[in-house]
């Protein structure tokens, strides 16, 4: 047996000025008999990777094998943004959230992002040391479904219905939890669902987490996170190429994911999202308009929807938390704070047993609704033949509205915990191609979202 190779390899590269948003492979070199391997970046002027921060550098890593780094390949190794600059590779285990597996012989490349540059430039310094000595760290324990305390929420007002959350992240991308952590929070919340979906993630979550025996029901997916917007997929296992911010690129990226069979979503289109750059990429099988709390610039990503339903674009409206961290304690009255796991809860219409399949299918065809969280009000809104009835349930004390193509078209004071209307679609005005609900707080706040009834 050969001995194992101990060595040091050192890469140095610099993004000028103006640089932002450039992607660069910086290949190396592996020797034979190396078991694993310790990436440390280091670069200058560094600041934090929020939207709003400027004035210095934010680089982002990933990282792809020896097998090439084709799109939707088997090279890919994993991405970790801004978040780490210290990466282990190894046999049995790597830095969460590269994927572990024998380092092969041959060329990798490592990915950066020069996400921000500032006015000095930005300029990064790597080593890599090859079969370090490295301390694994223990996977917390899974704790028994029976000692833990699950919320007691209301009831579905109707048959068939389930709350979730479908847009969480965990520590395989910028999370601060695990995937069985996320698993106790999503029970403990009252949500029967939830979804992980890591930026760029390049391994499933499927067997990282408890199932069945009574724990909510896994839709694994991923966050697509490029430098032109981010969407979601559900219902793949595979990566999607991030690398190009082109109009081409996405649509290549979005393509890709439909062709798989993947529910993709346009995620949070609103300032500080990040926002899209391309209004013209189209494709979407829905759109985001409720990430986080609500006064976080909802109301653009509202328009968004809106906009589209206008233009007869089919595209199901959907929600998520986008939740990062669970020991955030923040609430809506801080709205530019993370928002708490299940705020807003995304509704499902879903055919029992309850999988990530059925769930997925249920979005699909728009059987959903968002609320303001996993107590919140509910909203079931259904039409037969020649009428469209709306039902609040848990709703006492707020405004109903309901929306078409040409705006409010009509409003209901909500006077009782369990309230019905119904509207006569010939009533709606002419030229309604649409019409959806929407429930609105005392505050003017909105508390709950409908999807359209086609009309």
């Amino acid at each position: 047996m050969p001995p194992r190779a101990k060595q040091t390899i050192a890469l140095n590269t610099r993004f000028a000025p103006g640089e932002d948003g450039t992607l660069r492979h910086l290949p190396f070199d592996l020797p034979k008999a190396v078991d694993r391997f310790r990436i440390t970046i280091d670069y200058n002027d560094q600041v934090d990777a929020h939207p709003q921060v400027t004035g210095g550098n934010t680089l982002d890593v990933g990282l792809f094998d020896q097998h090439g780094i084709e799109a939707g390949g088997s090279g890919f190794r994993g991405w970790s943004g801004s978040n780490k600059l210290e990466i282990v590779i190894g046999k049995t285990w790597s830095s969460p959230p590269y994927r572990a597996g024998k380092p092969g012989t041959g060329t990798w490349n490592l990915l950066l992002g020069a996400y921000k540059v500032g006015p000095n430039g930005l300029d990064v310094r790597v080593q890599i040391e090859l079969n370090p000595t490295v301390d694994v760290p223990k996977e917390p324990a899974i704790p028994d479904l029976d000692s833990l305390q699950r919320a007691t929420l209301p009831a579905a007002g109707e048959r068939g219905w389930h709350r979730g959350d479908l847009h969480a992240h965990t520590i395989f991308s910028d999370g601060s939890a695990t995937p069985a952590q996320l698993a106790v929070a999503a029970y403990e919340s009252g949500l029967d669902f939830y979804g992980i979906t890591d930026h760029n993630r390049a391994q499933s979550p499927v067997n990282l987490v408890p199932a069945g025996n009574g724990w909510p029901v896994l839709v694994p997916g991923v966050e697509v996170t490029s430098y032109a917007g981010h969407f979601n997929v559900w219902g793949t296992d595979t990566w999607y190429d991030f690398r190009d911010p082109t109009p081409e690129g996405l649509r290549a990226a979005i393509a890709a994911a439909r062709a798989d069979g993947g529910l993709v979503s346009k995620n949070h289109p609103k300032p500080f999202g990040p926002d899209w750059a391309y209004d013209e990429v189209t494709g979407f099988d829905c759109i985001e308009p409720w990430n986080g709390w609500w006064d976080r610039l909802n109301t653009v990503s509202l328009k968004v929807w809106d906009d589209a339903l206008r233009r007869g674009e089919r595209v199901v409206g959907v929600c998520g938390s986008d939740m990062h961290h669970l020991d955030d304690l923040s609430t809506p009255e801080n709205p530019l704070s993370p928002a708490r796991l299940g705020c807003p809860t995304l509704w499902v219409q879903a055919r029992n047993p309850l999988t990530s399949a059925s769930i997925i299918d249920a979005v699909r065809a728009g059987r959903c609704f968002m609320s303001d969280s996993p107590s919140g009000p509910q909203v079931y809104f259904t039409r037969e033949d020649y009428a469209v009835t709306a039902r609040v349930v848990g709703g006492e004390g707020t405004a109903l509205c309901l929306i078409g193509a040409s705006g409010i078209i009509a409003t209901e004071a909500v006077t009782t915990d369990d309230q019905s209307w119904s509207f006569a679609v010939n009533v709606l005005g002419k030229g309604q191609t649409y019409a959806r609900a929407q429930l609105y707080g005392a505050n003017g706040g909105l508390r709950a979202i409908t999807n359209p009834i086609w009309l």
